[in-house]
């Protein structure tokens, strides 16, 4: 009878409690920020990326369109290289589309675009500033073709571009450590900057060499000329030629195929000359050493590594798209070559002062000046400074 009792009494406590409870008010969920919400945020993320992770990319078809032609010896050349290297890596076809040598109808451009798009590629791999235009006009006409864009500059603010990630790269940091190797390396105090068609990009080019070569010297005098076109070699050295006749010593292009112009001008009057956008010594070391003599160093935007690293991510995932990323000397995305022909030609206390720029550069102690964003009387300003 006492065990009947108790059991009555134990069960009337239950519901008793659980009246009290009903009358209870349910407690608010937790406002956005507090521990619970946080949890809760981090379980749904962490579902989010097993999912996308689970979720393997498929690229069977990659085309690689060109502002130009393969053979440009630059920033073109290396994005082909790292764009036969994915598709053999991963046994995909690769199409490597060139749009001409010179600067075209962008209508004509576009229409080639959209068609590319919708040729059944999975992975379009594209860049150049002269290319900015044409991505940002048909990339959004194909929200779902994914775009890895290289060295240029998108406005993401303006135009809505999902699909597409883009990398640029500080050139004019590489082209400031040209000026430092000049500016140290010339007897005359005197160099020459050879460069393309006067577009932001190249005039980056320009400025970051100019502000180079006034660190190490305020007084140094740095001639400039333009080909207006980036496969003219044949101008290039002629413009070359007339700045070593004017007493340059030392000599930079940023000017495509056209720099080869440049390289020989430096050979034939026993000048020397910076490489840019490749290893220049190591190309002209297979094909004509006595050019490679007169290359004192390289400095380019390493666009093969970069591209490389961008569809790495893309197939792990990772890919930030809807984004600009920039890379430069403090992460070795743009900068100096530094291998035998560099440590042969350069003097010990020239290649201590290389790295003792680089490193300011990566602790912020210089800021390389940039011509993105100035204008043409800020440019020939900074032309008329080194005159």
């Amino acid at each position: 009878m006492k065990k009947k009792v108790l059991l009555f009494l134990m069960a009337l406590t239950m519901v008793i409690s659980l009246a009290a409870c009903g009358k209870k008010e349910e407690p608010a969920a937790p406002e956005a920020g507090t521990e619970g919400a946080a949890q809760e945020k981090e379980a749904a993320e962490a579902e989010e990326d097993t999912a996308q992770a689970e979720e393997k990319v498929e690229i069977k078809k990659i085309v690689t369109v060109l502002p130009n032609v393969r053979g440009d010896g630059g920033t073109h050349d290396l994005a082909c290289r790292a764009s036969e290297s994915i598709a053999e890596s991963i046994g995909a076809e690769l199409d490597i589309v060139e749009l001409g040598t010179a600067v075209t109808d962008s209508a004509k451009w576009e229409a080639a675009m959209c068609d590319l798009c919708e040729a059944g590629y999975d992975l379009i791999i594209t860049g150049g500033s002269l290319m900015k235009d044409t991505i940002q006009t048909v990339a959004p006409m194909y929200p779902e073709m994914p775009f890895i864009c290289y060295d240029v500059l998108l406005d993401f603010d303006t135009t809505d571009m999902e699909n597409v990630y883009s990398m640029d790269f500080y050139q004019n940091e590489a082209a400031y450590m040209a000026g430092i190797i000049a500016a140290n390396m010339t007897e005359s105090n005197y160099v020459g900057f050879v460069g393309a068609t006067k577009i932001p990009v190249i005039y980056d080019f320009m400025v970051g060499f100019i502000a180079g070569a006034q660190e190490v010297n305020p007084d140094i005098k740095v001639a400039v000329a333009f080909t207006n076109d980036f496969n003219d070699a044949t101008l290039a050295k002629e413009l070359a030629l007339a700045q070593i006749t004017d007493g340059a010593d030392v000599l930079y292009p940023a000017c495509g195929n056209a720099a080869a112009g440049v390289y020989e001008a430096a050979r034939d009057r026993e000048v020397y000359a910076v490489g840019n956008d490749q290893d220049v010594a190591a190309k002209y070391a297979q094909s004509d050493e006595s050019i490679q003599k007169v290359i004192l160093a390289s400095v380019m935007k390493k666009v093969d590594n970069a591209v490389s690293s961008a569809y790495e991510r893309y197939a792990a995932g990772e890919l930030p798209f809807g984004t600009q990323e920039t890379v430069g000397v403090a992460i070795d995305g743009a900068g100096v070559v530094k291998n035998d022909y560099y440590e042969e030609q350069l003097p010990d206390e020239v290649k201590k002062t290389v790295e003792e720029y680089e490193q300011k550069i990566k602790d912020g102690a210089v800021k390389v000046p940039t011509a993105l964003g100035m204008e043409p009387e800020e440019i020939d300003e900074v032309i008329n400074s080194a005159q």
